[in-house]
């Protein structure tokens, strides 16, 4: 009986390997095959292929930014910047951010005062907004050309009654003995309101009441106080205290 060289080896495995080998070799010829054709191609058309090639990826390119800039952006809500509750000025400068090139309408107590477009960073500005004493309702609202629209409201009260103010210690042109070092400044002023003595803030309670211990000097001594509201009006009373010499 002739035996086979390969004695041990089942010959369905020889087989199965033998095919796997062809196999490879198979794919590595084609892949060879597509390598020397792209070789040919680059070396006959040269430039003229990079750029084909360069062509479609900006075709692509240019697609996408088609289907990006046909996305429409959600409305922006305004934004009102270091918009004051309180003031003592007639006209004011209301200023903001919405969406880029959105359409700006503003209007107090009702009444439209204005409109403009926001600017490619989406802010606006609108100047000489006039206000009546009192409050008065800000609204400004924001659209665009899909129709949607957005509003901010605000208050701002317009004062300019200076505040009260009383001082009940010490009294004016009071003359102290040889001794007094300081003395203390006492009186009431309206609730909420900043009392300063000589340019120096003085301690107040909810109702107004302020206290402040000054230092004097021998002589004649100016003290002045002010009081100021938070729309900015102020008050001053100026009083002249004498310790003697």
């Amino acid at each position: 009986m002739k035996r086979d060289s390969r004695a041990g080896v089942p010959a369905y495995t020889y087989r199965q390997v033998n095919k796997e080998e062809k196999l490879i070799y198979r794919r590595l010829a084609i892949i060879g095959g597509l390598t020397l054709v792209l070789l040919l191609i680059v070396w006959f058309w040269g430039l003229t292929f990079i750029r084909i090639i360069g062509w479609l990826g900006t075709r692509n390119s240019q697609n996408n930014s088609s289907t990006q800039t046909d996305y429409e952006i959600p409305l922006q809500k305004p934004i009102l910047y270091d918009l004051p509750e309180f003031t003592n000025q007639d006209k004011i400068t209301i200023s903001g951010s919405s969406s880029t090139d959105a359409s700006i309408t503003i209007t107090v107590n009702g009444n439209e005062i204005g409109k403009t477009t926001a600017d490619a960073s989406g802010g606006f500005s609108f100047a000489d907004v006039p206000l009546k004493a009192g409050t008065n309702l800000i609204k400004v609202t924001a659209s665009n050309k899909t129709g949607q629209t957005a509003e901010e409201k605000a208050l701002i009260i317009l004062d300019k009654q200076p505040p009260d103010l009383q001082v009940s210690q010490p009294t004016d042109h009071q003359n102290l003995p040889k001794d007094t070092k300081n003395i203390t400044i006492k009186g009431t002023a309206e609730a909420e309101s900043t009392v300063f003595v000589n340019s120096i803030q003085a301690m107040t309670d909810q109702n107004g009441n302020f206290s402040y211990i000054l230092d004097l000097s021998p002589g004649e001594n100016k003290i002045e106080v002010k009081a100021v509201d938070k729309a900015g009006n102020n008050k001053i009373i100026n009083l002249t205290v004498a310790v003697e010499t």
